[in-house]
């Protein structure tokens, strides 16, 4: 039974996310705030859902602690429904960005999406599936990106993501290609691949160079450029 980590200053939203996720056979930790989630947070935590405003600790600052430790996903419930604050937020790590008023039955839906990714992020083993681009080793049987001995740490999406673009160099990709190949479902929007993809510049970024590798094809999309090389 996966256990949910559920995060809102408001009572009223927790009891009935908290209701519905137990009719879904889902088990349930409660917080309302920022800290009191972090001192919750354990890898027993399959997926946390945390409101982005709340008044002591809120779910941005909370989200980018959880990111840098766990790689757990993690949903945002949030009365904010502007594209830039969505990017904002999946640009602090999270997964996925859900707007209030929503649908409980949607909610479910893409919780349960995102346990099924995180399931295969954590299951799948490919053999000799570890290259080397540039300063940095993607360990995909590992599900590790190395800078030297400095390990970066990957969400699931992040991880898919890369995975992707370094199984096929040098083809330019649409927003909506990658949605469709990485994302697999019709609820996010080409502004999430674009938040995605600045987050994985910023972590295989070459110097003051963040398009090293990921590029822009003007008009089109991303292409994936770099020499691969594997490693024994």
């Amino acid at each position: 039974m996966p256990k949910i980590l559920v995060v809102d200053d408001d009572r009223r939203i927790v009891k009935m996310v908290e209701q519905f996720l137990l009719l879904n056979n889902m088990s349930v930790i409660t917080a309302y705030d920022g800290k009191d989630a972090i001192a919750l947070m354990d890898e027993r935590v399959d997926l946390v859902l945390l409101d982005v405003n709340m008044s002591e600790m809120g779910g941005m600052e909370t989200c980018q602690w959880i990111r840098q430790r766990y790689k757990v996903p993690i949903l945002f419930l949030s009365a904010n429904t502007s594209s830039s604050d969505k990017i904002l937020g999946l640009g602090y790590g999270a997964d996925d960005y859900i707007t209030k008023p929503f649908d409980p039955m949607e909610l479910i839906a893409r919780i349960q999406a995102q346990l099924r990714r995180h399931q295969v992020y954590n299951e799948t083993v490919r053999v000799g599936s570890q290259v080397k681009f540039g300063d940095f080793i993607f360990n995909k049987s590992a599900h590790r990106l190395l800078k030297g001995d400095q390990e970066l740490v990957l969400s699931s999406t992040e991880f898919r993501l890369l995975s992707f673009l370094i199984d096929h160099p040098n083809v330019v990709f649409t927003r909506k290609t990658l949605l469709a190949e990485v994302w697999e479902s019709e609820h996010y929007d080409e502004n999430t691949v674009t938040a995605y993809i600045k987050r994985l510049r910023q972590k295989i970024r070459l110097g003051d160079d963040d398009q090293a590798y990921i590029k822009s094809v003007r008009g089109v999309g991303y292409i994936f450029e770099a020499e691969l090389e594997g490693v024994e």
